[in-house]
């Protein structure tokens, strides 16, 4: 009878600590992590954690009503990256570092669009932007005429710590844009510099992505014969994008932007483009074509003559 006892206390104490490790381990273990967590404040908390591993498991509920039923956790979105354990991920929604801003800078838009529309959202001070942008000149390796770094502020959706500063904001767009276009994939800078403006070009007068590479044809077609690129989006950042159409009054405006009155690229790009942009400008379609006009619905006819380009127009007029 002792014996069986004793058996069935050694059975017990091996099971608890077996019982005991894997807890240990389900709650101290580290997991890789690679997520965007949204805790909503007016939605279950078991909801909000779903994208956790494991969180429909007995242990993550048991220890989360351990850890006050979650109720210390704060709301907000948080971006989790790098190895934690259960513990660690119910320490940082209770501390709320992890949280993080959702900004998307859209695509076509100039610097000076980006810096209103942060500004109007709260999110930077203009100043202090502008300060840091001179600043980060110093490093970057494509050409910035004058720390001009019109083009370079890659046009995508970051996710930021909450509490991210101007220099943050300007090093992870920079970062992004070298992903994009490794200096090293460019040994001619001055190249891709001239390039990168015929693609700031294309990203505002393109609303049709596949247009892209043909609109590139238009332009060097009409650079080889010596034509102005005659670009209302180049004359139109003259005027900060505040005309929803140019009229032959603004045509007038005396600036090396105007490429009805000056021909060839304008100085530096006119806004921060993607990256299919910047394929079309190194590689354009074949074509003959000398003129484009919008057609209304967001696409444009191409023609290789003026008279067919007057037509066209003609024939579209209402």
């Amino acid at each position: 009878m002792k014996k069986k006892l004793y058996s069935v206390i050694i059975f017990l104490t091996f099971s608890l600590i077996i019982l005991g490790g894997y807890i240990f381990f389900q709650i101290k273990g580290k997991t890789n992590y690679n997520l965007e967590l949204n805790i909503e404040k007016n939605q279950p908390l078991m909801r909000s954690l779903a994208k956790l591993p494991k969180s429909d498991s007995l242990i993550f509920k048991v220890y989360l009503k351990l850890r006050n039923n979650g109720r210390g956790v704060k709301a907000g979105t948080y971006h989790i990256e790098g190895e934690y354990s259960l513990e660690e991920i119910i320490d940082i929604l209770e501390s709320g570092k992890g949280r993080i801003v959702k900004i998307t800078i859209p695509e076509g838009f100039s610097i000076k669009q980006i810096v209103a529309y942060l500004e109007e959202n709260k999110q930077i001070d203009r100043d202090e932007f502008y300060r840091e942008l001179k600043e980060a000149s110093k490093e970057f390796p494509y050409p910035t005429p004058e720390g001009n770094f019109e083009g370079y502020l890659y046009p995508e959706t970051y996710f930021l710590p909450e509490n991210f500063d101007e220099r943050t904001l300007i090093n992870t767009m920079l970062k992004e844009f070298l992903k994009k276009f490794p200096s090293e994939k460019y040994p001619d800078k001055d190249e891709f510099y001239q390039k990168l403006i015929m693609a700031s070009i294309l990203e505002r007068e393109a609303l049709v992505k596949s247009e892209k590479p043909i609109m590139a044809s238009v332009f060097y077609n009409r650079i080889k014969k010596g034509m102005t690129l005659s670009s209302d989006a180049t004359v139109n950042y003259v005027y900060d994008y505040s005309k929803k159409r140019i009229y032959y009054k603004d045509l007038k405006v005396d600036s090396p932007y105007n490429t009805y009155k000056y021909k060839g690229l304008p100085p530096a790009p006119i806004s921060n483009p993607a990256v299919d942009s910047l394929e079309a400008a190194y590689n354009p379609a074949q074509t003959d074509y000398l003129f484009f006009v919008a057609t209304g619905d967001g696409s444009h006819y191409f023609s290789k003559t003026y008279k067919e380009h007057l037509e066209f127009q003609r024939k579209n007029k209402n």
